[in-house]
């Protein structure tokens, strides 16, 4: 057989696999020949244990972002070789997953690209600045060998000198190695000239890696986060779970997000997203959402939830508990730490419970169809889905609040929602590999609580009854004020200025605008005889309840003519304030949540 050079061109500058032992274990090397190409080329080294066919594959998701991305679509091309360089045959059996015969006892070189141009925390992205490898869009690997350990090697772009990944190093900052491919999965890499911080809370290393240009008050956020952690490490009341954290903030544009790992993790926000006080909670805070996540869902989680099935949906009911009950903290640790005020963190509270409440789609899907229905509906928004859905994030912190309220009511003041999550993490403890059922989430909220909460679950997170938020905070002795509302009447729509022209993007049902017929996607040109400008709330800002509008639409081309009549604003807004005489049990609940005393 004719002899095929390298797919990369070059000679392999790492270890020279023929000359040493490899039994079941699978070695990574990484170039950054162009990366303003987006390219990370991979050459995947391993040995043979027998005669087999192998089956080498790609995940189709990633844990934490529940909806299957097909990582193998952006494998641009993939070679087989042997040790002697020749290539070897090997069939695509699925979407992401190859398979050829090998020999035993042989060494093979599986070399592929993979192209690396979307920002998001939960994709690749490499160019000129720096790389972000997330495991699963990144690594190809082998059945049968996910239990073994898998090292890789980096050969960085010659203008990139740091390097920030929770993968342990040998020594070697660019040889880094996971125990097995879970592990490897589970830790993300950044690459590049970032700006790296360490500091240390409660004897554990923690590193932060500050991407991209930004307004970033860094030392704050870092004193701000070694408070947070204490925080949260005082809730848990047990040791840290690991010996080492690495943060990844990256800088971009218009972007927020997070995705939690077990030692680490990948975070987005806007460049100049410090610039207010509002906008510097929302960072501070994500960071504590998925630095939480080491806790609530990395080690205990519901039972659907590991090991993982990478090749396809794996569906679970309890996305809230993980996700929408870490909403629920991450903003009370800002507040507990004392990043925030009492104040700020009564708004956020009333900031969630104003958001479920004012959605339509909180009256048709209740949170564990939400948290099911993640892998095709959370992900896949659409000018609809503000009708039919709820977000599992909001809603779920909202419940926990209420559900938190009613165990402190229940006990007295003895016992709360961070219970529940001891409870859950002694549990874990117990039996690390298993998660939590449902069933054993509501006996352990009810065991703790000292009370039935059937009814709660069943109305409130398996159905879709209204939740009385004014009666759990007046648990602890806080008020649910209901604001006048601004303007006096609602159109319910939602209009994107898209290079001058005003597109209808989401019309909500039972509103004046679904009423009169307007469509999503209609073009306005002109209300009340006044065409279509930026600042069109103007033309609206003199007009009163009952009073008719003229809308000119262009739909498809064919223009269109309707009329509106404004109705009363049916959006509620709500402030939380305190009770000024609560009684001696309100008080201890309020004093109990709030940390005081």
């Amino acid at each position: 057989m004719k002899q095929i050079y390298s797919l990369f061109n070059y000679q392999n500058p790492f270890l020279n696999f023929n000359k040493i032992p490899i039994v079941k274990m699978i070695k990574y090397n990484l170039f950054f020949r162009q990366p303003q190409l987006h390219y990370v080329d991979i050459e995947l080294v391993f040995k043979t244990d027998k005669n087999k066919e192998i089956e080498l594959y790609m995940p189709t998701w990633t844990p934490g972002s529940y909806m299957i991305r097909e990582y193998s679509k952006n494998i641009t091309q993939l070679h087989i070789y042997n040790k002697e360089q020749h290539l070897i045959p090997y069939t695509k059996t699925s979407k992401n997953t190859w398979s050829f015969y090998a020999d035993s006892g042989s060494t093979y070189y599986i070399r592929y690209q993979v192209y690396c141009n979307e920002i998001s925390v939960r994709t690749n992205h490499v160019d000129g600045e720096h790389a972000l490898l997330n495991g699963a869009a990144t690594f190809i690997t082998i059945k049968g060998y996910e239990n073994e350990r898998h090292d890789i090697y980096i050969k960085p772009h010659s203008e990139w000198d740091k390097i920030s990944s929770a993968l342990l190093s040998t020594g070697n900052k660019w040889e880094r190695h996971a125990v097995n491919y879970d592990e490897l999965v589970d830790s993300p890499i950044e690459i590049g000239n970032q700006e790296v911080i360490h500091f240390e809370v409660k004897n554990v290393s923690h590193e932060l890696a500050i991407v991209g240009r930004s307004n970033i008050p860094t030392e704050k956020v870092v004193a701000d986060l070694k408070l947070i952690i204490e925080k949260e490490l005082l809730l848990i009341a047990q040791p840290h779970p690991c010996k080492r954290y690495v943060f990844i903030l990256i800088h971009t544009d218009q972007i927020y997000g997070g995705l939690e790992h077990k030692n680490s993790s990948v975070n987005m926000v806007d460049r100049w997203n410090y610039t207010t006080r509002e906008k510097y909670l929302q960072v501070i805070s994500l960071l504590a959402h998925e630095y939480f996540h080491l806790w609530n869902v990395k080690h205990f989680r519901p039972v659907e939830l590991g090991p993982f099935n990478y090749h396809e949906e794996n569906y679970t009911r309890q996305l809230w508990s993980v996700e929408g009950v870490n909403s629920y903290y991450d903003d009370y640790f800002v507040y507990w730490a004392g990043v925030c005020s009492r104040k700020e963190y009564l708004d956020i509270v009333a900031k969630n419970i104003n958001t479920t409440i004012n959605t339509a789609g909180d009256k048709l899907q209740s949170l564990t169809e939400s948290s099911f229905d993640a892998w095709i509906k959370y992900y896949h928004k659409n000018e609809n889905s503000n009708n039919t859905q709820v977000n599992y994030y909001v809603k779920g912190a909202a419940v926990s609040t209420a559900l938190n309220l009613l165990i402190l009511d229940k006990t007295q003041g003895e016992k709360s929602l961070d219970d529940v999550i001891r409870a859950l993490y002694s549990l874990y403890l117990q039996r690390p590999e298993r998660g939590y059922t449902e069933e054993e989430f509501l006996s352990i909220c009810e065991e703790v609580g000292s009370c039935h909460l059937k009814d709660f679950f069943k109305l409130h997170i398996y159905g879709t009854t209204p939740i009385d938020y004014a009666y759990y905070l007046s648990l602890a002795g806080l008020k649910l004020i209901e604001n006048k509302a601004n303007p006096a009447f609602y159109l319910g729509w939602k209009i994107e200025n898209k290079a001058g022209r005003f597109i209808l993007t989401q019309i909500e049902n039972e509103s004046d605008s679904a009423k009169a017929g307007l469509n999503t996607f209609d073009e306005i040109l002109s209300i009340d005889g006044y065409r279509m400008e930026s600042d069109w709330e103007k033309f609206l800002s003199k007009k009163k309840e009952k009073d008719r509008v003229k809308i000119i639409v262009s739909r498809y081309g064919i223009v269109k003519n309707f009329e509106l009549t404004l109705t009363h604003n049916q959006k509620k807004s709500h402030s939380i304030e305190e009770i000024a005489t609560p009684d001696e049990r309100q008080l201890k609940i309020r004093n109990c949540w709030l940390k005081k005393g």
